[in-house]
C-alpha cells in the first residue's frame, strides 16, 4: 500500500476504489498497511477528512474499517474469510443516515484449483449484476489472463511476461494492443538492495504517463517520480520526484517534492513529528505534520493477551 497512505491515514474508500486494474489477487490489508505494530484491536483516526474506524482480528487481518464524512454521511466495509483466504468484502454507503441499496455493491470470491482461476462476482445490494471478473492462470501459478464482464460486454486482458539480465516485465494487452507495463529491476546488494518497478501505461496503444517507485529490503517506499509522456521527444518526461526518509522504526520523518522542469519552485518538504503510545511494541497516536501544521490523532486499542489453556491434572484421584 502507499506509504503515505499508511502515514497519514488517508481514507481507505478512497484507496478502494483506485486499486489496480490488473490486481493479480483480491487485497487483503493487514496492520502493517496502516503503519500499526503489535497486537492491536482498533484504531480511530481523527483528521481534518473526518474519522475513520479500524477493526482487526487476532492474525492482523483488517475485519471491518468505517469512514465517516459527518454523523449522517458513513461508509462501511467488512471482510470475511475462509481458510486464510478472502471470500467476501461487502462495501456499505449511508447517505443521511439512510441505507443506499443501489451504490452498496458486494464482492464475492470463489476460486477453482482443478481450472487454476479465481472468480469475482460484484453485485449490488439491490441485486443487480454489476461486473465478473475470472483471472486464470497456469499450473504454476502465474496469471495469465483478465475476463471482465458487466451488462456492457466483455473484455479480455492477456498478460506476458519477459525477463532480460537483472530485470522483469510484465505487460497487460487488450485485443493485442498495450495498455500497461510494469518493469522490475534491482540495484544494490545486501541491505543497500533496493527493488525499482517502473508502470507504464498506455491509451489505446499509445504511452501516456508513468510512474517509478523505489523501496528498500524492508518494502519502504524510498523515491517516487511521475512522467508524462513528450510526444515531440518521443519519450517519457519526469514531472515531479518525491523522496523519503523514515527513523529506525520505519515511520516517516520526512518528504521532499522536487519538479523536473525549468523554473520550477525549490523543494518542498515536509516534517513528521510523533507521539508514541508507550507500548511495546509502540504506536503513534499524534502525528504532525510541518509546515502544514496538520494534526492526525490516532485511538488504539489492543488485544488482551491470551490464556494459556488449563493443563490437565496428572495425578488420578
Amino acid at each position: 500500500m502507499n506509504q503515505r497512505f499508511a502515514a497519514f491515514g488517508c481514507l481507505l474508500t478512497a484507496v478502494l476504489a483506485c486499486l489496480p486494474v490488473y490486481a493479480q489477487e483480491p487485497e487483503v490489508f493487514t496492520r502493517a498497511d496502516f503503519d500499526l505494530r503489535g497486537p492491536v484491536k482498533s484504531c480511530v483516526v481523527k483528521a481534518n477528512y473526518g474519522e475513520e474506524h479500524f477493526e482487526f482480528d487476532r492474525d492482523g487481518r483488517l475485519m471491518k474499517s468505517l469512514t465517516r464524512y459527518s454523523d449522517a454521511d458513513y461508509d462501511i466495509t467488512y471482510y470475511f474469510y475462509q481458510g486464510g483466504e478472502l471470500k467476501e468484502r461487502r462495501d456499505e454507503v449511508y447517505r443521511n443516515k439512510t441505507f443506499d441499496q443501489q451504490t452498496s455493491i458486494a464482492h464475492f470470491y470463489e476460486r477453482d484449483t482443478v481450472a487454476n482461476r479465481l472468480l469475482e462476482r460484484i453485485v449490488s445490494y439491490d441485486r443487480n449484476f454489476q461486473e465478473q471478473v475470472v483471472l486464470e492462470y497456469d499450473e504454476n501459478g502465474i496469471l495469465q489472463r483478465i475476463v471482465r464482464s458487466d451488462p456492457e460486454g466483455v473484455d479480455e486482458t492477456q498478460v506476458e511476461y519477459a525477463s532480460f539480465r537483472d530485470e522483469q516485465t510484465t505487460s497487460y494487452l487488450m485485443g493485442g494492443v498495450l495498455q500497461k507495463s510494469v518493469r522490475t529491476s534491482f540495484q544494490g546488494r545486501g541491505e543497500q538492495r533496493q527493488t525499482v518497478e517502473l508502470t507504464k501505461e498506455y491509451l489505446e496503444g499509445q504511452p501516456q504517463r508513468a510512474r517509478e517507485k523505489t523501496r528498500d529490503t524492508r518494502g519502504l517506499l524510498l523515491a517516487e517520480t511521475v512522467f508524462h509522456f513528450d510526444p515531440e521527444k518521443n519519450e517519457f518526461a519526469p514531472e515531479q520526484t518525491t523522496r523519503y526518509s523514515y527513523n529506525e522504526i520505519g515511520l516517516l520523518v520526512q518528504e521532499t517534492a522536487r519538479g523536473a522542469e525549468k523554473g520550477e519552485a525549490q523543494n518542498q518538504t515536509r516534517q513528521y513529528v510523533y507521539q508514541m503510545d508507550g507500548a511495546d511494541p509502540g504506536n503513534w497516536v499524534r502525528q504532525v505534520i510541518t509546515p502544514d501544521n496538520t494534526v492526525v490523532v490516532r485511538q488504539i486499542t489492543y488485544y488482551k493477551p491470551e490464556l494459556p489453556e488449563s493443563q490437565a491434572d496428572s495425578v488420578r484421584g
